[in-house]
């Protein structure tokens, strides 16, 4: 494993093969010290989702004792060909196979797998985490879910079983109301478990830390 450089707050992260079924997916690993657990920072197409502030939530975690696997959850060519098409970056069918892929990766990796899992992921990726924890909700422990297309997984909703937390701007009043609907589907017992977090308009998602932290 080739050694990345450490992030300008402090963050050591390495360079990780994560396997993904039957792909194998460059990952970036953070664990700090008495981690209390990972977060599992899934990122769609770079055209829509810029690695840069996956970078800063990564740094905003490993500050809060928590590890992070950030993963792209597509290779260079198919990256490549939803730049011309836009073919992957909204096909969750896709992307949530990958993420519960990467979750098996998590529990047999030796530095991982004593390491309750979170999920993160913003747009069609924040749906596929969803989806990924309906069909496994064994390999997940809590989920976050930043301005996400939650119309995607409307049909999993009901068996999202794992504390949520849903951020929505706080201008976005149709993407509140969904977001209300789409928790009162889930059968998540304690309401204190199943959250909608306002962010400013004017604040960048990835800047919300204090939020973003309650993953795990």
């Amino acid at each position: 494993m080739m050694e990345s450089p450490s992030s300008e707050r402090g963050r050591q992260a390495r360079l990780v093969q994560v396997a993904a079924g039957a792909l194998e997916l460059a990952g970036e690993l953070s664990i700090p010290q008495n981690a209390r657990g990972i977060v599992l920072l899934a990122q769609g197409s770079k055209h829509i989702e810029p690695l840069s502030s996956y970078s800063l939530l990564a740094d905003a975690l490993y500050e809060a004792e928590l590890a992070t696997l950030l993963v792209h959850l597509l290779t260079e060519d198919e990256e490549q060909l939803d730049g011309e098409t836009q073919f992957f970056r909204f096909n969750v069918s896709i992307l949530y196979q990958r993420i519960i892929g990467i979750s098996n990766w998590l529990t047999v990796n030796l530095e991982t797998q004593n390491l309750t899992i979170g999920y993160f992921g913003s747009g069609a990726t924040g749906a596929a985490a969803l989806i990924a924890a309906a069909e496994r909700p064994d390999l997940v422990y809590a989920i976050v879910v930043g301005e996400g297309r939650i119309d995607l997984a409307r049909p999993y909703l009901t068996r999202v079983a794992a504390p949520t937390l849903l951020m929505v701007r706080d201008n976005d009043s149709a993407a509140q109301q969904m977001s209300r609907e789409a928790l009162q589907q889930m059968p998540i017992a304690s309401e204190a478990n199943k959250k909608m977090e306002s962010i400013a308009s004017s604040a960048g998602l990835f800047e919300a830390s204090d939020a973003l932290k309650q993953v795990a």
